[in-house]
């Protein structure tokens, strides 16, 4: 699978509601070969990786009231699923973000599509072990470099809760979120 074709599969399911469309991007890989699964989940970890920057976390701490370690993760799954156009643009200038006009706290997705996918099709229920070593064998190095953990962020890290700050570096979202009582 590319690049291109995971953010086809993203595409193809999005709809406004959010469970609906990770439901519906779940039964849509779940139709795919398991190595076509791993191939997307490979993917979605690169794309959230790459999404792994400390203007981007500022923009998930406006947007939702605060943003944990894995809030952030979350942040990053619900932006993947926004499709490569939104995800881009937030990469290049996360004040972009604004432009959605996303309800308080709502920028937040604890999904693992991929995860329940290769379940889905290969009947292996929560069989963890089994899901480990088919993504060993399909991507190796990927698996190496989790097993590390995540580095920093990249970018420049900064106080989220200097008000003065976020205005300076996210003006758009400082404004819709800070500004709203």
């Amino acid at each position: 699978m590319t690049i291109d074709e995971f953010w086809n599969h993203i595409k193809a399911t999005k709809r406004r509601d959010l469970d609906e469309h990770v439901e519906r991007l779940i039964n849509r890989l779940a139709k795919l070969p398991p190595d076509e699964i791993l191939d997307f989940e490979h993917w979605w970890q690169a794309s959230s990786a790459q999404a792994y920057r400390w203007n981007l976390w500022g923009a998930a701490y406006l947007i939702n009231g605060g943003c944990s370690d894995d809030g952030f993760m979350d942040f990053r799954s619900w932006l993947m699923l926004q499709g490569q156009k939104v995800f881009d643009a937030a990469l290049a200038n996360p004040d972009s973000l604004a432009d959605l006009k996303v309800e308080e706290d709502e920028a937040s997705c604890e999904c693992y599509p991929a995860t329940r996918a290769w379940f889905q099709a290969t009947g292996q229920d929560d069989d963890y072990a089994a899901l480990d070593a088919a993504r060993k064998a399909r991507h190796p190095t990927t698996q190496e470099e989790l097993a590390r953990g995540a580095p920093e962020p990249t970018g420049e890290n900064w106080d989220f809760d200097d008000e003065g700050e976020m205005r300076k570096r996210l003006p758009r979202l400082a404004r819709m979120y800070l500004d709203r009582d």
